[in-house]
């Protein structure tokens, strides 16, 4: 979960992608928040970037998992596989074989997209509407966000914490929603959020 610092510095990075199309250095967003170090801007991006809300390019440059392009010419579709709830768990999505565009930084053979209802992850910038992006290969690691199914029957958004005795704990983004602890036996894991796709 950001803090309310992160969430600031979170706003601030998409709004300059938006206006000029790339994210503000180190220093500059230590000059707009009034912060002498640097070092201490630097932890808040490496935390915000290991919680998934930005990623870093080769350059070391940071970016959102947000597409908030609105004219990207290399454009490419991926599978919408349906709703998936990021609340209370719903009965497994269907593949009914639409199409849904990506930026190509968000395609390949392994991704899938799906639609996001419910707030339970709003403190993670997922919200009702958006559009997830979903590496279906890669393996989760702890505090990543999955796409689970448990039971072979319901399917939720949530981040994943294995714990002790082979229990799982898929844990939501909003006070107002209780985690979901239960035995790994019981939940497959059908993809780690890759991006966030949202109309401005």
């Amino acid at each position: 979960m950001l803090t309310k610092r992160q969430s600031q510095i979170f706003e601030f990075i998409k709004e300059c992608i938006s206006e000029r199309g790339y994210s503000p250095t180190l220093k500059e967003l230590c000059s707009y928040f009034g912060l002498r170090s640097v070092a201490t801007m630097h932890e808040h991006i490496e935390k915000m970037v290991s919680l998934g809300v930005l990623c870093k390019n080769d350059g070391g440059r940071v970016s959102l998992n947000v597409d908030i392009s609105e004219d990207d010419n290399d454009k490419k579709e991926l599978p919408l596989l349906g709703l998936i709830q990021a609340g209370i768990p719903v009965e497994e999505f269907e593949d009914d074989d639409e199409k849904v565009e990506v930026p190509s930084t968000m395609y390949g053979k392994d991704l899938y997209a799906l639609k996001v209802k419910g707030d339970s992850m709003k403190d993670d910038h997922i919200i009702e509407g958006d559009i997830v992006i979903i590496d279906g290969k890669k393996t989760p690691r702890a505090g990543d966000i999955v796409v689970a199914l448990i039971d072979d029957y319901e399917i939720t958004l949530k981040r994943y914490f294995p714990e002790k005795e082979d229990m799982i704990r898929l844990q939501p983004a909003n006070e107002a929603f209780k985690p979901i602890e239960i035995e790994g036996e019981r939940v497959r894991i059908q993809g780690v959020l890759r991006g966030i796709i949202r109309e401005l």
